[in-house]
């Protein structure tokens, strides 16, 4: 886990004469006041069990590269808002759907080992996501990638927005699903975001989510005036594309050739897109979707009512040992010691 995550964390327990644990979640108020600020940590071993602490976001993890996962979740509550800041030590691609009435502004922090993508677009520095009551969204994470999220109630957003009102054409640019907005001003957004965290000692702070929206404001505002060309999402949509038809192909996976064919497309052009949006090949990308599946079956089954050669051969494995292999290379462990009947995401 990043050392800013738990220094932070640390720090703002301190204040309040805790230590810092596994999970914290604690009200810097005493029990007789009701407090609207709550800073809450995890740590996760295993994805599934990442994506599984959000239900109503409906996320699914799959998992790229090879090694044991590593993950944490800090989450603060404060008035009208929530900031979720999320590391992950593997490349993972996330998938689910913003809850309704909701809305979402996400952007990177920090330096990865490659390029994330979300929604086809490169997650750059310059960038602000945006996503909307009930969006379905698809994030390429790279090894190592953090990034803060934070979720507005639709209604209230608007309300700020009758109080502080934004230009025109800054609203405008809220129907957009990337802004590339100023630097500096992302900057300075990813401040107020970040030091929420430390606010734990005043759960009636009004000033916090003010100086969000603010920010935001201010952002919106200069991007409505510059340029918002966002790039060819053509290799992203590929990948999505050869994603989701092997996720639903079962026992029966199609070839490299057969998806080719499929997207009217050249193997040249599949493996570019590839290296391009995940940095591996198309095989080892597809391999790996099959792999999580099987993975998931698992643990969300018991050993009694679904055997491990079971899972393979409905996955499309039709060699235990190779995919005994290649599972301990993806996950680090053997199917066999893989945790049965638990929650996953």
């Amino acid at each position: 886990m990043p050392e800013s995550i738990e220094a932070c964390l640390r720090a703002a327990l301190a204040r309040i004469g805790k230590s810092w644990r596994h999970s914290v979640c604690f009200d810097p108020l005493p029990p007789r006041y009701l407090p609207v600020s709550v800073i809450k940590l995890d740590r996760y071993e295993d994805f599934h069990l990442h994506g599984a602490s959000a239900p109503a976001w409906n996320q699914r993890y799959r998992q790229i590269s090879c090694g044991e996962m590593r993950s944490s979740l800090a989450e603060v509550t404060t008035g009208e808002v929530h900031v979720f800041r999320k590391w992950m030590s593997e490349r993972v691609v996330q998938q689910g759907c913003l809850p309704n009435g909701q809305l979402c502004f996400v952007l990177p922090i920090g330096l990865a080992k490659g390029t994330p993508r979300m929604q086809g677009h490169e997650m750059r520095e310059d960038s602000l996501f945006l996503l909307r009551s009930g969006d379905e969204f698809m994030l390429q994470r790279p090894q190592g990638m953090e990034l803060l999220a934070v979720t507005f109630g639709r209604e209230a957003f608007l309300r700020l927005l009758d109080t502080r009102p934004w230009a025109a054409g800054a609203q405008a640019l809220l129907s957009r699903p990337v802004l590339r907005g100023s630097v500096r001003r992302l900057q300075r957004l990813r401040r107020e975001l970040l030091a929420l965290f430390e606010r734990s000692e005043s759960a009636e702070d009004p000033a916090a989510p003010t100086g969000v929206f603010e920010a935001l404001g201010n952002l919106f505002g200069d991007s409505a005036e510059a340029w918002q060309g966002v790039g060819s999402a053509a290799a992203s949509f590929i990948v999505a594309e050869c994603h989701r038809i092997v996720a639903t192909s079962g026992a029966e996976p199609p070839s490299i050739e057969a998806l080719c064919q499929r997207l009217r497309t050249s193997r040249r052009t599949l493996q570019n897109s590839f290296r391009q949006v995940a940095d591996t090949t198309p095989v080892h990308y597809l391999r790996s979707v099959r792999l999580n599946a099987v993975r998931q079956r698992l643990m969300s089954t018991r050993s009694a009512e679904l055997s491990i050669a079971q899972a393979a051969t409905d996955l499309g494995f039709d060699h235990l040992s190779h995919l005994s292999r290649r599972y301990k290379t993806l996950f680090g462990e053997l199917p066999s010691r893989t945790l049965r009947g638990g929650p996953v995401g």
